[in-house]
Parts: C-alpha cells; sequence; structure tokens
C-alpha cells in the first residue's frame, strides 16, 4: 500500500484525465495555428476544485509513463490533490479532446481523441483498493465505465467494494453520447447506482438515459424510486437545481455568471454538493454548487483554481437561496 500522508481522504475519484487542446471563440480548428492546453476530466475536476477548498482528495488511474502523463500528475498535485493511486503505464497513451469555442448562432466544438488510452485499459488488478477505500466518500461518473469493458468493470468493483466497506458512494450520471448509446447508458448506470448514498443528475439525461419527463419535481420522483439513493440531486441549467435529501425537498437558485469557458461548471457544482455532505448538510452543499458551478464558468480550463474564501464571497452577494 502507498504510504498515505492522512489517516482517511474526504473522497477518492477514479476516471480518466485529458488533455484539452482548444482554439478561442471566433477560431477554426480547420484553420488552427496555436492551442492552449489544460487538463480536464469530470473526476478530476471535481477533485481540483475540492482541492482549492483544503478537503483531502485523491485522484486514482492509469496515465502514460511519459511526458504528456506527467504532466497530469503534477497539475494534479499543484491543485492539493493526492495521486500515489496513479500507475503510470510504459508503451501507452493520453486521450485528448480539441475544443473549438463557438458563440451563436455556432455550437462549441468538441472532437475526442481517447481510444486505447492508458486509462481505457485500466484493469481492477490495477488498482491498489486498499488506498482507494481508505475514505469518507467514493464518487465517480457515469463517464468512467463508458470507456471500454475494462473500466465499467472497474466501475462496478468500485461500487461494490465501497458499498460493503461502508463507504457512502456517489456519482454524477455525466452521459456522453460520443461514447455510448443511451441504452447501454442507462441500463449500466441503472444498476451502479442502486441505493447509492448520492446520485446526481441533469434533466436531459434523465429523461433520454431513464424515460423521466414532465415537471420537475416528477423528474426528481422519478430517479429517487428508480435508485433508491439516500439523496438525489436534479441539475435544471440556468434555472438551478432541486433535490431530495431522504425525503426532504430542496431547491437552489442559479448564480448568474458571465460565460468565459462552459466546460467543468457541472464538474464544480458537483464539487460544492460534495463539499457540503462532508460538513453534514445537502442543502448547504447546493449553496455551495451553484457558487462554485459560477465560478467555473468565469475561468479558462475545465480544472477550478478557487478557494473557500472566495466561495464565501459570492455566496455573500448572491441572489436567491433556499426554498425547503
Amino acid at each position: 500500500m502507498a504510504n498515505i500522508p492522512f489517516s482517511q481522504f474526504d473522497v477518492t475519484t477514479l476516471g480518466e484525465i485529458m488533455l484539452r487542446f482548444s482554439v478561442p471563440a471566433g477560431h477554426r480548428l480547420e484553420d488552427l495555428h496555436q492551442l492552449d492546453v489544460h487538463p480536464g476530466g469530470a473526476e478530476g475536476n471535481v477533485c481540483a476544485a475540492l482541492g482549492g477548498l483544503g478537503r483531502h482528495i485523491a485522484w486514482v488511474s492509469r496515465l502514460p509513463n511519459n511526458p504528456l502523463g506527467k504532466l497530469i500528475v503534477r497539475r494534479l498535485r499543484a491543485s492539493g490533490i493526492h495521486t500515489e493511486g496513479i500507475v503510470l503505464a510504459d508503451n501507452s497513451r493520453v486521450g485528448a479532446y480539441y475544443v473549438e469555442f463557438a458563440t451563436p448562432p455556432r455550437p462549441i466544438r468538441v472532437v475526442y481523441d481517447r481510444a486505447d488510452s492508458a486509462t481505457a485499459n485500466m484493469t481492477v488488478s490495477d488498482l491498489d483498493w486498499t488506498y482507494l477505500l481508505n475514505t469518507k466518500r467514493l464518487h465517480l461518473t457515469g463517464i468512467t465505465p463508458a470507456l471500454s469493458e475494462s473500466c465499467r468493470q472497474v466501475a462496478q468493483e468500485s461500487v461494490s467494494r465501497a458499498t460493503a466497506a461502508g463507504i457512502a458512494v456517489s456519482l454524477d450520471v455525466n452521459y456522453r453520447s460520443l461514447l455510448w448509446s443511451e441504452e447501454e447508458a442507462g441500463a449500466t448506470i441503472r444498476d451502479l447506482v442502486q441505493g447509492i448514498d448520492l446520485l446526481i443528475c441533469g434533466r436531459g439525461d434523465a429523461k433520454s438515459l431513464f424515460g423521466f419527463e414532465g415537471e420537475d419535481r416528477a423528474v426528481l420522483d422519478g430517479l429517487q424510486a428508480m435508485s433508491q439513493a439516500r439523496r438525489v440531486v436534479l441539475t435544471l441549467g440556468d434555472a438551478g437545481a432541486i433535490a431530495y435529501d431522504e425525503g426532504q425537498f430542496l431547491q437552489q437558485a442559479a448564480i448568474p455568471a458571465e460565460v468565459v469557458d462552459r466546460l467543468g461548471a457541472g464538474d464544480a457544482f458537483a464539487a460544492g454538493v460534495l463539499d457540503g455532505l462532508l460538513d453534514g448538510s445537502l442543502a448547504e452543499g447546493l449553496r455551495r454548487g451553484a457558487a462554485l458551478g459560477a465560478l467555473a464558468l468565469s475561468q479558462h480550463g475545465d480544472m477550478l483554481i478557487t478557494h473557500r474564501g472566495e466561495v464565501e464571497a459570492v455566496l455573500a452577494h448572491a441572489q436567491g437561496g433556499i426554498v425547503r
């Protein structure tokens, strides 16, 4: 087992971090001359936000043993994330994605190059399970099981082992249509989330993967009945989020922000939710999630750079609040 500097992590995650290469709004990928480079991946983005808030966080995965893999490790450590559980594999590659930022009427365009990455080839035997489960909470997303059959097995084994050990498990659905079909994703995620502590799902994913539509409260009811999760959060984009906390209904308004970069905002929101739960309150987590999401929209890059004082300042000046 790796030497862990703390007796227990607040949150551990596992998943894929890729390198994001982007051109600014007004430029096209077909005519690029230079690229901005940022590491990014849903679970790593969550970790970075929590690390900035001073939480003890570990990210576990498989990366190439080359300068690009080490670049990612360096960035994670700079964000306060523990990386002892990362496997560095020879003769492998890091996934990449290329982003063309745009303003209406053109949408943001994303091109992935992640097939056969080091993470996609991760297996159950790669992981130090003692390290991974030395935590208060295991956080996953629906992206990891979509990467490959072996990653699906890793996700399933992680949930099974964490649940057996009495560790709280959370999952953010985060459906990616370029990785798998709605039918395959819906079936796999339904199985993963049975009885977990926290399920986070966007309204669009609730409809396309699980068939829940209609009024927001009805969609939330459907997610809770499907998963039997103790806590369920339904994100509503610019309208904020609603949630059940062991039967109690909560509602959180979004905090307005000037959008610089949309990528990673949902992950920042999830980090805020987890941060609140670590202090015993989903209601507070929704507030912090709204603040972190707004901050993420105002920064370039997937990984949010912030600190607790900044979050508190945003909340002190924000309009709206929680309706119970």
